[in-house]
């Protein structure tokens, strides 16, 4: 199936405060000022840490705590626990500023900004906490290097040590002195060596994130990227995937890449969490979708123009490689591929389903559609003949009429 994105779609929201909510557009925990979010997941389950703008009617950053949300699949979020910095070597505060967390060796750690000023650090037993103080001080202290010690990232490498490391500051134009980064110590409390400036090659703001695709690192602020060779840089701007201009992440799920940003909620000052999907060209630049940036992950609409096939929360068996067009194929790589589109909304009862796709085995394939799960109730079954070719010239629209 081939990808490319046309579609848009717009409309509001009405979701009531609770502690469990189901969001079917983003931001996914709207008007709760649940924003500046890194995602990770920690024993199949995602767990989103964030900043917490306090009041829609601030006219500056009024954050008085910072909160712990869990999903099982980035659309139904239920907030685990809230962490104050009165429980921290801070006190009473109300510039609860942005935050990250990492797992190591069973513990889960919660790394957290005052202000501008530190940076400090907070363990717990389980990835929704209870967390606590894990120092009584900060891990970065003030006026350990030129910038200003605070929006930290944590990243642990892919190698054999499953080295981790801090990332932090601000550039000179928004007086500091760039990102430094440190390797942290095994027990991610304290740093194994002292901070190194971070070389990137334009204009980088705070709020930065890393992470690592196809051996290569992603520095990221916003949904501005650079790309190093090594973890300590330097990095090359590549881009901007253009989903937000506020904090955020790059992680991984279900053979599917997520980009976690921050958006207006209804202002600057009260702001709120969206996901979408990300797509990997081959040369390593990064896409993502302008509808799903809008309406969210883990749902689709019939009435949308077409649901790419890249859009799926799941998958196996499969890889996302260009398209000539520049779009994306999702290509089987085996008998018993799967993906998974749950929660189609406004699907009419036996609809007809139209495929466009390729195949240049010579007896076809045959894709088969089933309910709820890829062993789940069998609804429609696409032949799918030799097209003779994989590029753009061989797509065909194949139809399926489904039974329900």
């Amino acid at each position: 199936m081939c990808c490319e994105w046309r579609a848009s779609l717009s409309g509001g929201y009405n979701i009531p405060i609770m502690q469990t909510i189901r969001a079917i557009k983003n931001p996914i925990i709207p008007q709760l000022g649940v924003c500046d979010p890194h995602i990770h997941i920690f024993n199949h389950k995602a767990y989103l840490y964030a900043s917490h703008d306090f009041s829609p009617n601030a006219t500056d950053y009024v954050m008085k705590d910072w909160h712990i949300w869990s999903s099982p699949d980035l659309v139904t979020w239920s907030l685990e626990s809230v962490f104050r910095p009165e429980d921290t070597y801070i006190g009473p505060s109300s510039s609860c500023w942005a935050t990250d967390a990492a797992e190591r060796h069973g513990r889960y750690y919660f790394y957290f900004s005052n202000a501008t000023t530190d940076t400090g650090v907070a363990v717990s037993a389980q990835p929704g906490g209870p967390f606590r103080d894990a120092l009584g001080g900060p891990l970065l202290r003030e006026g350990l290097t030129p910038t200003r010690q605070y929006d930290p990232a944590v990243f642990i490498d892919d190698d054999e040590a499953r080295t981790p490391y801090i990332i932090f500051g601000t550039p000179m134009w928004a007086n500091g002195d760039s990102y430094y980064i440190a390797r942290l110590n095994d027990d991610m409390v304290s740093l194994a060596e002292a901070p190194r400036k971070v070389i990137v090659d334009d204009g980088a703001d705070d709020k930065p994130a890393l992470h690592k695709h196809n051996g290569r690192y992603y520095l990221s602020w916003a949904s501005f990227y650079a790309v190093s060779d090594s973890v300590y840089g330097p990095y090359k701007l590549i881009g901007n995937v253009g989903a937000s201009p506020d904090h955020g992440n790059f992680f991984e799920w279900n053979n599917q890449w997520f980009q976690a940003f921050t958006v207006l909620d209804p202002t600057l000052n009260h702001r709120a969490s969206g996901i979408c999907y990300v797509h990997y060209h081959a040369d390593g630049q990064m896409a993502v979708d302008p509808l799903i940036v809008e309406c969210g992950v883990g749902h689709y609409d019939a009435r949308w123009n077409k649901i790419e096939a890249e859009w799926y929360m799941a998958a196996d068996g499969i890889v996302k490689s260009d398209n000539p067009r520049r779009g994306f194929d999702v290509v089987a790589q085996r008998e018993g591929s799967w993906m998974l589109y749950p929660n189609v909304e406004h699907m009419p009862a036996n609809a007809r389903l139209c495929f466009y796709a390729a195949s240049n085995r010579a007896q076809g394939c045959t894709i088969t559609v089933h309910a709820d799960a890829p062993d789940g109730v069998l609804l429609g079954t696409c032949v799918i003949d030799n097209t003779r070719s994989w590029d753009w010239f061989g797509y065909r629209t194949f139809v399926c009429d489904l039974a329900a």
